[in-house]
């Protein structure tokens, strides 16, 4: 074999070397990106975004009103937990108790409370006072639920 011959042989032989490793990355990272797909896929299916109506109420001001703040006593939601202001939300009853949302720009609640005026595209926010609640008044920003 003449020393010619020997390097064309010689780099035909990289040549192979490179796209067989250039082909086996490729593949890993399709297999990857297959794998990436379905878990995003499968987390979707865990959560669910809707534009809703969000308003905030007060039950433990000392302005509080019962029959527009609260019903019974306004320390406790209407599935018998106790009242957190910024972390309480009341929905309608589409939404069990105990669902996580997250209202975009005010972040995580836990619905535990329900609301005569609450209904099914609704979310109202507990919050400390009654001057934030009416300072809020009723605005409409997207809402993610966190299926279970």
């Amino acid at each position: 074999m003449t020393r010619k011959h020997f390097l064309i042989t010689a780099t035909i032989f990289i040549l192979l070397i490179f796209i067989i490793f250039n082909l086996a990355l490729q593949l890993k990272t399709a297999k990857q990106d297959a794998i990436d797909a379905r878990e995003m896929e499968l987390d979707s299916k865990k959560y669910e975004v809707q534009l809703m109506n969000i308003t905030m109420y007060a039950p433990l001001s000392p302005g509080a009103v019962e029959g527009e703040d609260f019903s019974g006593d306004p320390s406790l939601t209407a599935s018998g937990d106790e009242v957190v202001p910024g972390e309480t939300a009341a929905a309608g009853p589409n939404i069990p108790f105990g669902t996580r949302i997250y209202v975009e720009g005010l972040g995580w609640r836990t619905v535990n409370d329900r609301g005569r005026l609450v209904g099914p595209n609704n979310i109202d926010l507990a919050v400390p006072t009654l001057e934030e609640s009416i300072k809020f008044g009723k605005q409409q920003r997207l809402v993610i639920l966190q299926l279970s």
